[in-house]
């Protein structure tokens, strides 16, 4: 799928950035521990080539085809006694029969050291991949996704976090027995994102001063709690807090929120001048695994930054334009769009026939009651996957999703690991 300029594959994901696709009961409580743990269980390397075939169906009848090639690979390695460096790195060989037909774009995810200073202190240097948040559909407290889906193959939330540009930072983590604490603080680098195949992309990640200070506390087996500040240059300072435990052997529920002063998602996205007043966003939900390898999640969504009925029929009354710079908009920032949502979530491994994955999702807006859907089938043989993904917007025409102009898409891929 073209990158950036394609409302379809995002617009669901527009708010997306699971806690982690494969998330499971255990993984859920150990927030505090995550960046820490994703470390030991990272250290693997991964290479492979992908070829892809879209076809999307626009408003009104008319067809676009997509071609893709893409090459992904990461590299993790220890190169001395408590040293490890981490590359990440994908390219994506984009034709379609619509303008521009060629669309290539490199994305260098991850490129970072990290000393392993004392058995409980860690520091990293280079650009790294930090990702916060408990809840699956809508992460608030992902304080870095703004501006870092630099391409998009899929709308499964997992793979926008795994698949996004990392932040160029200098962070350092401390563990205890119970607690941990880490700050990174991210410095401007560019001025402005760019769109050149082979650029770093600094802008869309670094265009600011940032920092982030995450803490956590372990207050027994079942509750970790998270607690977090994010802040920078010409940014009001923004809490956040993550909670989840366990409800019984197979359920987990979880708690994200955010909050702190700032503009409408309408002025943010269309650049006008507002007034900064107290922000609200948040996602609740539960995730029950089966004893099949299924797991559902339901969650609940909310933004009091992004507009309500009155505010979005006013919106797209004035200007589908400008509603269309919205969406798009929403979608680099990966916030949510419309004020309250609710998101479906399901993974079935093994699903009936061994190695065969089935994912899917929908979310519904409550707003204007459009939907967005997405459903992969996906077979694993030992070097090869062979998936199809189907994603369709819907709604009304004057709806939210029901504005998408490319509001159906089936795609077929294959996938070879080295």
């Amino acid at each position: 799928m073209p990158p950036r300029t394609a409302l379809i594959a995002s617009m669901a994901l527009a708010c997306a950035a699971p806690a982690a696709a494969q998330q499971d009961d255990a993984a859920a409580l150990e927030l505090a521990d995550k960046a820490a743990t994703e470390k030991e269980a990272a250290k693997q390397h991964r290479v492979y080539v992908e070829g892809a075939g879209l076809r999307g169906w626009l408003r009104g009848g008319p067809t676009t085809d997509v071609a893709r090639a893409s090459l992904d690979l990461r590299y993790d390695t220890t190169f001395a006694p408590g040293w490890r460096a981490v590359l990440s790195d994908r390219l994506d060989l984009i034709h379609s029969d619509d303008a521009p037909r060629e669309r290539n774009v490199n994305a260098l995810r991850e490129a970072y050291v990290s000393w392993q200073a004392r058995p409980d202190v860690i520091l990293d240097l280079g650009r790294v991949n930090i990702r916060h948040g408990a809840a699956w559909g809508y992460n608030p407290t992902d304080f870095f996704r703004d501006g870092a889906l630099r391409s998009i193959v899929s709308p499964d939330p997992a793979r926008l976090r795994e698949n996004r540009l990392g932040t160029v930072v200098v962070q350092g983590q401390k563990l205890w027995e119970r607690s941990s604490l880490s700050a990174a603080y991210s410095p401007k680098l560019e001025d402005r994102p760019s769109d050149a195949t082979t650029s770093l992309d600094l802008g869309s990640t670094n265009a600011h001063h940032r920092w982030l200070i995450a803490g956590s506390h372990r207050f027994g087996e079942r509750l970790n709690p998270q607690f977090l500040l994010h802040g920078g240059k010409g940014k009001t300072t923004q809490a956040g807090l993550n909670v989840s435990t366990l409800i019984g052997d197979a359920t987990v529920a979880f708690a994200e929120l955010a909050a702190g002063k700032g503009p409408t998602l309408i002025a943010e996205a269309l650049g006008r001048i507002d007034t900064e007043r107290w922000r609200r966003r948040a996602a609740f939900g539960l995730t029950y695994t089966t004893a099949f390898n299924l797991s559902l999640t339901a969650e609940a969504d909310f933004n009091s930054a992004a507009p309500d009925r009155a505010q979005w029929d006013a919106l797209r009354t004035a200007s589908l334009a400008d509603s269309l710079r919205y969406l798009q908009a929403a979608q680099d920032l990966q916030d949510l769009p419309v004020r309250r949502a609710a998101f479906l979530y399901a993974t079935w491994r093994d699903a009936l026939l061994r190695r065969l994955d089935v994912s899917g999702f929908v979310r519904w807006d409550a707003v204007t009651h459009s939907r967005s859907q997405w459903l992969e089938a996906r077979y694993h043989w030992d070097r090869v996957d062979l998936a199809l993904q189907w994603q369709k917007y819907s709604g009304d025409a004057d709806s939210v999703f029901g504005i998408v102009p490319q509001h159906r898409a089936v795609e077929v891929s294959v996938r070879v690991y080295f």
